[in-house]
């Protein structure tokens, strides 16, 4: 009876110290993502050049590529919830900044791309930081669960932040910027209630280099892991092409003629899109296996890029918006928890930022990628080419990613 009271006290600590983490993360998404949808109209506000309008997009993304390595090997060394806070500190500093000069009309374009990369790389430590410390607040039965309430507040949230940011831009971009650092600033609150240390286990410290080349060993010797990042890198700078480029054809004068807050609007799809595949994912992990919740993604995302080719109707675009966002949370629960089984704990955040260096490093490249493409055959040509390639993914999900390899992946 001891032990059993015993046991009821440490998972109702859990479940609290979860619970923090919880509504820290849903704080830190819902502003992340007003953010993000900020940085192309300041700089579609700038310019309605697609190439220029993609390098803000680029500087946002590129940190993927020089300091997600980096940023892993840090998450391995540091008290994580020490990261989380110095993070959101750094983000409130950047938007609060970005803000007072965007009202003083001094912002240039050059000024925006930097301070999309100042953002971009706290993006690099957020996520595997939080993946990283999960484990370390739940138990391990419990880390499906746990991905699924983190991942299902992204989405929830993003239905109400995505028509948020655009009715807050159309109020003024200042506006908007100023705040998504009130929102950091209260991230960063919510965080100092998650008590205790969470600094890895380490048994030795070596160059930083010879420890993310630990990281990138591991991920390069699990096939799975392998496999599902380079697909990710694929559909991430097909996203990220088709993300630099939609606010020019969507936002008027672009063909759709849409306002500022119509354009969250359409964006809002992806939310809601997320929401469903949150509840999705369980149910068709049960019923077609975890293989089929990367498959479907796959699927999605080939509609949701390729409508706009062929489509200036914004109902039809929001839908195949919601279509497209379905497998994103499911993808993403059975990547985070495959990783989180067979990696241990004193690789996680290099495992987790080599997969995030490959398959968000894209993202960055999608994004010049598409600039160039409709700059030299439109706008639709670039809708059309990321959804092929997107397809092109299923088969290596076909070859590589079967039931057998997700169900018995090494357990750390």
């Amino acid at each position: 009876m001891e032990h059993e009271n015993e046991m009821g006290f440490l998972q109702r600590i859990a479940a609290g110290r979860f619970a923090v983490l919880w509504l820290a993360t849903a704080l830190s998404f819902v502003t992340g993502e007003i953010t993000k949808l900020l940085f192309p109209l300041l700089a579609a506000d700038l310019t309605r050049s697609p190439f220029k309008v993609s390098l803000v997009v680029f500087a946002l993304s590129a940190p993927w590529l020089v300091a997600s390595l980096p940023a892993g090997a840090l998450v391995d060394r540091l008290d994580r919830r020490g990261i989380l806070l110095g993070v959101n500190a750094a983000r409130v500093a950047v938007l609060a900044s970005l803000a007072l000069l965007w009202s003083l009309d001094v912002v240039s374009l050059p000024l925006l791309a930097l301070a999309a990369f100042a953002y971009g790389i706290s993006e690099t430590f957020i996520e595997p930081t939080t993946q990283a410390i999960t484990p370390m607040v739940v138990p391990r039965d419990g880390l499906e669960r746990a991905n699924t309430h983190l991942i299902g507040v992204q989405m929830t949230v993003e239905v109400l932040a995505t028509p948020l940011g655009g009715a807050l831009a159309a109020i003024g971009l200042a506006v908007g910027l100023a705040s998504g650092s009130i929102g950091f600033a209260l991230a960063f609150g919510t965080l100092l209630l998650l008590r205790g240390s969470y600094r890895p286990a380490r048994t030795e410290r070596r160059h930083l280099a010879g420890e993310i080349a630990d990281g990138v060993r591991f991920l390069w010797r699990q096939p799975l892991l392998r496999t599902i990042a380079l697909m990710a890198a694929v559909i991430n700078g097909c996203w990220t092409g088709w993300a630099a480029v939609f606010v020019l054809y969507a936002v008027e004068p672009g063909p759709m003629g849409l306002s500022t807050f119509e354009y969250g609007l359409v964006l809002t799809g992806g939310g809601i899109g997320g929401i469903i595949g949150t509840l999705l994912a369980a149910p068709v992990s049960r019923r077609f296996g975890r293989r089929w919740n990367i498959g479907i993604n796959i699927i999605g995302n080939a509609i949701g890029f390729g409508a706009a080719a062929f489509t200036t109707n914004p109902i039809l675009i929001g839908l195949a918006v919601i279509v497209g966002a379905i497998g994103g949370p499911m993808w993403g629960i059975a990547a985070t928890s495959l990783q989180q089984r067979i990696v241990p704990d004193e690789l996680r955040g290099r495992v987790s930022a080599v997969y995030r260096f490959i398959g968000f490093g894209a993202l960055s490249l999608g994004a010049l990628l598409g600039g160039l493409l409709a700059e030299l055959l439109g706008l639709r040509a670039v809708f059309a080419i990321t959804a092929g390639l997107t397809l092109l993914t299923f088969v290596p999900f076909a070859r590589v990613v079967t039931e057998v390899r997700m169900r018995d992946a090494p357990v750390s």
